[in-house]
């Protein structure tokens, strides 16, 4: 009965770990999504600011 309890214990760790692993790749997709946002916009305000000063 001691290696099932175990055997739990180490599935709901993994289980855990698998969870905790997926949110930080959410996270890293998150911020790679708002860098990327923020750095188009500001390439279109530099393009913007040359087509003014034509």
């Amino acid at each position: 009965m001691a290696w099932l309890k175990s055997g739990f214990l180490i599935q709901v760790r993994w289980t855990v770990h698998l969870q905790t692993t997926h949110i930080q790749e959410l996270t890293m997709a998150d911020v790679a999504f708002v860098v990327t946002t923020i750095a188009i916009f500001a390439l279109v305000a530099v393009i913007a600011k040359g087509v003014a000063k034509l």
